[in-house]
């Protein structure tokens, strides 16, 4: 199956190993790349014959839309596209695509095993027969599927990202330390691993485009971000994937 990738790290780095371990025909784009290749048209051939599509951004809504507009735009019309619902809804990225019957959303949360789950949900436009297509293609990929209601987070990312906000919320406080905020959960509570940590994982700029699609799509206080979270992003603070976060990391 002929599969086209376009998002960020982590992220596009865990779909893609899934797909090729299923044999996949698989293109792979940072978000930058996708944008600029269309838009100097030495691309936008390969793209008559993708299957499915995988968009994988969840920082900006304005390149977000930009993104699937593209891919409605060049795209075959009956290609599957298969949008990151963790700070969008399903029902408004269809909007931005032409056909948006064929729109799907799913929510991932790395690390993703190769055994997992991977929840989807479908937008008010959205064709029974693509999220049929759409749990086929991730069943395939080794991966169980739960189908859950549309809104921006989905069942994991807002549980996480809620987790992490509250976390750094402690930490811009003084309560306790980055060390101790993680060991008190992982110990305490036998977290797999300190909701800090997961954040840096993840990548602090999804986690803030998550809170930041709740509080928008609510308007509750308790999904707004943090001021902590917010400065580190400006600052370029993003995790593992920048070398700093919440903790430090070594080049490999």
């Amino acid at each position: 199956m002929r599969v086209l990738i376009a998002g960020e790290i982590p992220f596009i780095d865990e779909i893609e190993r899934l797909c090729r371990r299923a044999a996949h025909d698989v293109r792979v784009f940072l978000v930058e790349d996708f944008l600029s290749a269309l838009e100097a048209d030495y691309d936008r051939p390969s793209l008559h014959d993708v299957e499915i599509a995988i968009e994988l951004h969840n920082e900006s809504a304005a390149i977000k839309a930009e993104i699937l507009s593209a891919m409605g735009e060049y795209l075959p019309e009956d290609a599957l596209i298969l949008t990151s619902a963790l700070a969008t809804s399903v029902t408004m990225a269809a909007s931005w695509v032409v056909h948006p019957e064929r729109v799907v959303g799913f929510g991932v949360m790395p690390p993703v095993p190769d055994e997992g789950i991977v929840e989807l949900a479908g937008g008010m436009q959205t064709a029974e027969s693509a999220l049929a297509q759409a749990e086929l293609f991730w069943r395939g990929l080794g991966q169980e599927t739960i189908v859950v209601a549309d809104g921006p987070g989905l069942v994991r990312a807002r549980t996480v990202c809620c987790l992490i906000n509250e976390a750094s919320s402690l930490l811009m406080e003084g309560v306790a330390s980055a060390d101790d905020i993680d060991k008190a959960m992982r110990l305490g509570m036998n977290y797999p691993v300190g909701p800090l940590a997961w954040a840096d994982m993840i990548g602090l700029d999804a986690v803030l485009g998550v809170m930041t699609g709740l509080f928008e799509e609510w308007g509750d206080d308790r999904y707004r971000p943090t001021p902590l979270l917010r400065r580190m992003v400006a600052a370029n603070m993003l995790g593992q994937k920048t070398g700093r976060g919440f903790f430090t990391y070594e080049e490999e």
